[in-house]
């Protein structure tokens, strides 16, 4: 997750298991050499692994890279990337443990030699996440997610945006033919590929990675970190897609359903090494659920959809899919207007007072006077385990419906209400309100 670094911190690496100039292989080897100036650097909780070209050996077609332990990282801490890439950024790198990052070139008759690096981050290390929203002139603000210091606009016109681990903003040009970055540190944009045909709806992974559903061909579109070269991943964005925070790029199309037949989609997921399954999905029951509304995901492979429910009630629940299973499972919340969001690991949901349905809120004659103020904040963990908090001065939520907020990795959740930007913690008590502006497009990182 992004976090605005406050103390940054750097160290130098240990290298080991390489190779000398006069271990290298020969030119007429079959395989790659091993890659040279193998280094890695830190900066808060990111590291970045940079490497040179070998000095002999076959042709370079890839790079297989590697860090170790694997918590928190995208493909079980490894990826391969484009022959013309040259460095590689972790984030959820963790003070006092050591990390060891390794390469190696693949070349069209095998790999080559493996370099490693061990990097540890010093426990000095500060960091503190941030919030990014959209204001009502369209500009990107960025929050401490601790709820004290001043809000900074970073990018202007930044409809679309999303932003990566260390802080960087992506935005799709007015014309949708270029993707712009504006840097974490600030400065002014830069533009990443051009030619493109984005939609307004960016979305990124841990590592980086930028993805969005190309207006004409309707596929999901992965644009690599540091490599420059957009890739049509998927070829259709379905109903509705999802990016996890693992790189895990998940779509979800209906197929017809109604209150007296099956509701039931079609899952297709693609993992960050490329891996793409397909699922039929529904209760194991095989009865209705209702309307699909939105699909969204966790950082470890789950997805959360939620559904609006047949007849007047209005009621909005949502549904787990655990990774690798076609059969959906009610999440056990209670009936409720609420705000939701997911996290690294959690779907949160902050639940209101009271409920009523659709049709006693449009009743002109005994109108529903239910409490749309948020009580209570409720999470469900990708293992199944639920905790409920109370929450006192919550913001109201509007009526029934899917109301999209954003969480951090503490469980906090941030949500736009009529009344302005509020927090409300993790561990419940009374919310906070961050702002009496209206914010779009909520994320956390």
């Amino acid at each position: 997750m992004y976090r605005a670094v406050l103390t940054a911190a750097a160290a130098a690496a240990l290298v080991i298991g390489g190779v000398s100039p006069a271990m290298a292989a020969t030119p007429a080897s079959r395989l790659p050499g091993a890659p040279t100036s193998v280094h890695v650097s830190g900066a808060g909780d990111a590291a970045t692994l940079t490497w040179s070209a070998p000095r002999s050996g076959a042709a370079v077609q890839r790079w297989r890279v590697s860090i170790r332990p694997t918590t928190g990282q995208p493909g079980s801490g490894t990826d391969v990337v484009a022959a013309n890439v040259r460095s590689e950024r972790y984030g959820w790198i963790r003070a006092g443990v050591r990390y060891t990052f390794s390469v190696r070139a693949v070349g069209a008759k095998g790999d080559g030699r493996s370099v490693s690096v061990r990097y540890t981050a010093p426990a000095s290390t500060t960091v503190a996440q941030s919030l990014y929203g959209l204001d009502a002139a369209g500009s990107v603000v960025r929050f401490p997610t601790t709820g004290t210091g001043t809000p900074k606009t970073v990018a202007a016109r930044g409809d679309g945006y999303a932003a990566d681990d260390v802080g960087n903003v992506f935005v799709p040009s007015s014309d949708g033919t270029k993707l712009l970055q504006y840097p974490a540190g600030g400065g002014a944009a830069r533009v990443l590929a051009t030619g493109l045909h984005l939609t307004k709806d960016l979305r990124t992974d841990v590592a980086g990675n930028v993805y969005w559903v190309d207006s004409v061909s309707g596929g999901v579109v992965k644009l690599p970190i540091g490599a420059g070269v957009p890739k049509t991943i998927l070829p259709s964005s379905g109903t509705a897609w999802a990016v996890g925070r693992d790189g895990t790029v998940s779509t979800f199309t209906t197929a017809p359903g109604t209150s007296t037949g099956p509701t039931v989609g079609t899952v297709v997921s693609r993992t960050v090494h490329g891996t793409v399954t397909t699922r039929k999905v529904g209760l194991a029951s095989g009865q209705p659920i209702g309307y699909f509304t939105a699909l969204v995901a966790d950082g470890q492979g789950s997805l959360y959809l939620d559904f609006r429910a047949f007849g007047g009630s209005g009621y909005n629940g949502f549904w787990s899919l655990a990774p690798g299973s076609s059969t959906l499972v009610p999440v056990p919340a209670k009936v409720k207007y609420r705000f939701s969001a997911t996290n690294d690991d959690s779907l949160l949901l902050g639940q209101s007072a009271g409920w009523c349905a659709a049709t006693s809120e449009a009743d002109p004659f005994h109108p529903c006077t239910a409490d749309h103020a948020v009580a209570d904040l409720f999470t469900q963990d990708a293992s199944g385990v639920t905790l409920d908090h109370a929450v006192t001065g919550g913001p109201k939520v509007p009526s029934n419906g899917y109301y999209p907020g954003a969480a951090d990795s503490a469980g906090d959740l941030f949500v736009d209400a009529d009344s302005g930007l509020w927090r409300i913690p993790a561990a419940g008590g009374a919310a906070q309100q961050l702002s009496t502006g209206q914010f779009s497009r909520l994320t956390s990182i």
